[in-house]
């Protein structure tokens, strides 16, 4: 029994395709690949709460969708033709501090926000200034005899 499991090789557990597609859309905010159709549905059912609340990533995936139907129509219609590239109308170069910021951001959907972790951060530095001097402040004053 102790053989088999030894030897039996550990099952490989590939991302779902909808995990792929959100970790493509957290890499650098546009989703560059074309997934299968589905994919695109099961992605905006499993997106988290705060990326729904504060980013377009429900948007961005319905746009991603809809240009990879387009692509697949095109195919079966035997138009070749290649798609578009995927420029955002409006929206200015990236600068080196936005490339910056994306090194430092996380790669995958699961990973804890950044931000997050320098504002808590900050909220235990203030919380330690705020004990020090309320400290010193104590031992300062003088003690009146009663």
């Amino acid at each position: 029994m102790l053989a088999l499991a030894v030897a039996a090789p550990p099952a490989s557990a590939a991302k779902p395709c909808w995990r792929q597609l959100q970790d493509d859309w957290v890499d650098d905010g546009v989703i560059q690949s074309i997934y299968p159709l589905n994919c695109y549905r099961e992605a905006i059912a499993h997106v988290p709460n705060d990326l729904a609340q504060y980013t377009g990533i429900i948007d961005d995936i319905t746009a991603a969708r809809q240009r990879a139907a387009r692509a697949k129509v095109r195919r079966l219609a035997g138009v070749n033709s290649q798609p578009q590239a995927l420029d955002r109308p409006g929206e200015p170069n990236r600068a080196l501090f936005a490339k910056g910021f994306d090194r430092l951001s996380p790669d995958n959907a699961d990973s804890f926000p950044l931000p997050l972790l320098i504002l808590g951060g900050l909220a235990l530095l203030m919380i330690a200034a705020g004990g020090a001097g309320l400290l010193t402040r104590r031992f300062r004053t003088p003690k009146v005899p009663g």
